[in-house]
Formats: C-alpha cells, structure tokens, sequence
C-alpha cells in the first residue's frame, strides 16, 4: 500500500507540472463561411518548452461529398490579446509552403507585415501547388512565438483558409472565431461545442492534495501501531 501511494504521489506531482495542451478546436465543415469546399480543421496548440513558443497543428478533413476547388493554398490564425512575433513551417503533408506575418491574415494571398502583428500567414508557392486531396486529411505544423506565454484553456482567436481552382481563388475564404473553455472542460467553434481534454488546473490540484493526505494519514497509522 506505502509503495503504491509512493506512485500516485509521483504521478499526481507531473499532472500537476505537466503544460496544458488545448486540444481539438474543430471548424466543422458546415461553419458559416465553408462555402462548398467540404472540408473541416482541426487545431492543435502545444507548448514546445520554451514559454512563448508553441507548435500549431492543423489538421484538414475532406469530408466531401463534393469539393468545388484543386488545392487547399492557404492558412492562417491569430490568438485574441496576443502578438505574434514569428513562425515558421515545421511540417507539411503536401506542397512548398511559405510563412508570413501579416496583418489582415489570409486574403487571396497572405499580406506581409514586417512589424509581425497579429496573424501567422502561411501559403503554398505558388498557390497552384497546395494540398490536393490526395489523402483524406493533410496536416500542417507550425512554430509560432507570441510575445507572452498563452493560457490555453482558454484561448479565443480566428482562422482563415484559401482554397483555388488552379491557382486562381475560390470564394469564400473560410473565416472562423474560435474559443476554448476550461469551465465546461470542452472546446466551442462557431458556436458548436466539441469535446476538449484540457484538466482543469482545480481538479489537478485536489488530486495532489488529495493524495498527500492520504499519504500523511498512512504514516500516522504505522506510527501509532
């Protein structure tokens, strides 16, 4: 019994120190600005060890039925409260694809902004060498550096994606909010709740305590006997 609460303890300590991750933000493939472009994302933000620094995974779903367009072209979001002071590419499943700061995000081509303002741009180059569906799903990667550290239950922001028909644009450009809740433990795009896994950092720490406690009354137990 003394060696499994030894466990727990450990345990318990790296849930309580381990960096939240704010998982599944979902722009479903219905949201009011998808068009017929049949196709939904999934965002990921993950801390990468460095306070500022985190990777963004975006993951696009071809849900079809049909699709009104040959490449996927272009992404670009921004965190509410928040500067973006750079990114890069880390990953991308299909295509050669080029990283902006910008200002406006995603138009029909991301539109720089030296002084790194509020949205990470990134496109193909050029835009007829995007995504093509040649997969159910293509993911992209990447690095961003805000100027604080981000709560990431609770984050709210936009998300923008370009979609062409041979390199010329095809309307509309998706433009989405999106925010993330550590109240109901669940993630809410467009106003259509989705699962999330964020703990929250209150049950965290009744687990914790919880399991000194138990730890403390065993000790007491062996010393009176």
């Amino acid at each position: 019994m003394k060696r499994f609460l030894g466990v727990a303890l450990v345990v318990g300590a790296m849930l309580l120190w381990a960096p939240g991750t704010a998982q599944a933000i979902t722009i479903a493939a219905n949201c009011s600005t998808c068009g017929s472009h049949g196709t939904s994302f999934d965002i990921t933000f993950a801390p990468t060890g460095t306070a500022t620094v985190y990777d963004v995974t975006i993951t696009a779903n071809y849900v079809g039925p049909t699709f009104d367009w040959t490449d996927l072209s272009g992404l670009s979001i921004k965190v509410d409260g928040a500067q973006i002071e750079g990114v890069t590419v880390q990953s991308a499943t299909e295509g050669a694809w080029t990283s902006h700061l910008s200002t406006g995000g995603l138009n029909q081509t991301c539109s720089d902004d030296a002084a790194g303002n509020r949205w990470a741009c990134v496109q193909s180059n050029p835009l007829s060498a995007g995504a093509t569906r040649n997969t159910t799903s293509d993911t992209w990667v990447l690095r961003i550096d805000f100027d604080s550290a981000l709560n990431l239950s609770n984050l709210s922001g936009s998300f923008k994606a370009l979609f062409t028909e041979d390199g010329e644009f095809v309307g509309p450009l998706i433009s989405e909010s999106f925010t993330t809740s550590v109240t109901t433990g669940g993630v809410t795009t467009g106003g259509s709740p989705t699962t999330g896994t964020v703990p929250e950092p209150t049950s965290l720490l009744l687990l914790g305590s919880g399991l000194v406690l138990a730890h403390q009354r065993l000790r007491r137990r062996r010393v009176k006997a």
